[in-house]
């Protein structure tokens, strides 16, 4: 959709703990065959930090980048790939109340990889609507074991903790959001749920075997065409998003993407007619595929870089299991001194 009125990015941060040399992983034999040529050369890696300690740090220095001690913030969108620190347990409050204080709505968005920037698009309608002027979106994982193997979880990609946020804003920012569009294609959902029964507890599966279930799935006539219908579907919501701001692929600076890297099959920005150099891939290969918080995290590294400029336009895009698709033009209007 082209937004009926301004929406503005007021900040972006992120924070990211220390990186782990992939070689390092491979002498440890931790890492199989098929992860290792992906074109990663550390993975970030948190020593005991949560998902939303993570989120909270980033959401943190969101507002501090912002001016603001959150004040204005009446919804905090939390975002995540997997497990929070507790069962049972709404992150989101946490995440909230350690941000902007008690009295702000607190809510979980669990659309996996498309969730941060998915937030963007509820967050949107909330801040038109009236609810608040302003909404927080934090995204925070940490892919430890037993939970999951980060090394050999998915195909194409290793896993990386961190935590991201983006502090959103009817009234002024450094960029301003053009367009936002989501789109779905729930038929591809079965690629992480494979051919097992539902369970009515959680913790059948130590480690996670994601890659296990996609592989039973693959067999069935049901995922005859796949591939082609995520392209299609990444493909679609990406050109509506272009549409509505009016520009084309040729009028974009730079291209915020999965940090996922597919071997010798075609590339996310290469699908989206972008080069590498267009992309954030060189901080993806040093940081790794942070779950939901690649964009904000992406977007932060632009920013911070000064690789984007008052007028410059940036696309950011996301897809996650299930499969849902996200993607934003966003207006550079001034880059801000962050530290």
């Amino acid at each position: 959709m082209k937004l009926p009125s301004d929406l503005y990015i007021a900040s972006a941060a992120a924070w990211v703990p220390g990186a782990r040399p992939l070689a390092d992983a491979v002498v440890e034999g931790r890492v199989d065959a098929e992860h290792r040529h992906l074109g990663y050369e550390s993975i970030a890696v948190a020593d005991g930090v949560s998902g939303p300690e993570m989120a909270v740090r980033a959401g943190r220095l969101a507002l501090e980048r912002a001016g603001t001690d959150g004040h204005e913030v009446g919804l905090v969108l939390h975002s995540s790939c997997g497990y929070q620190g507790h069962d049972m347990w709404p992150a989101a409050a946490y995440v909230a109340n350690e941000t902007v204080g008690r009295s702000a709505a607190g809510f979980d968005v669990q659309q996996r990889c498309n969730a941060g920037l998915g937030s963007v698009w509820l967050a949107a309608g909330q801040i038109m609507a009236g609810f608040t002027e302003s909404v927080l979106l934090t995204t925070g994982d940490n892919f430890a074991p037993p939970w999951v193997d980060r090394w050999n979880l998915q195909l194409n990609f290793i896993f990386a903790d961190g935590g991201s946020a983006l502090l959103l804003s009817g009234r002024g920012g450094f960029a301003r959001v053009v367009s936002l569009r989501v789109g779905a294609d729930n038929s591809l959902e079965r690629w992480n749920r494979g051919l097992e029964p539902f369970g009515t507890a959680p913790g059948r599966d130590l480690p996670l075997r994601l890659r296990e279930r996609g592989v039973q799935h693959a067999l069935t006539p049901e995922a005859e065409g796949s591939w082609e219908r995520f392209e299609a579907g990444l493909l679609d919501t990406t050109t509506r998003a272009l549409d509505d701001a009016g520009v084309t692929v040729e009028d974009i600076a730079r291209a915020v993407v999965p940090h996922i890297h597919r071997g010798e099959s075609p590339e996310n920005y290469e699908l989206l007619g972008f080069a590498e150099k267009q992309s954030t891939w060189e901080l993806g290969r040093r940081v790794g595929h942070m779950g939901a918080g690649d964009q904000f995290l992406g977007l932060e590294h632009l920013v911070a870089q000064r690789a984007v400029g008052p007028g410059d336009l940036v696309l950011l895009v996301a897809a996650g299991e299930g499969f849902s698709f996200s993607a934003a033009v966003v207006e550079i209007l001034d880059v801000p001194d962050w530290q």
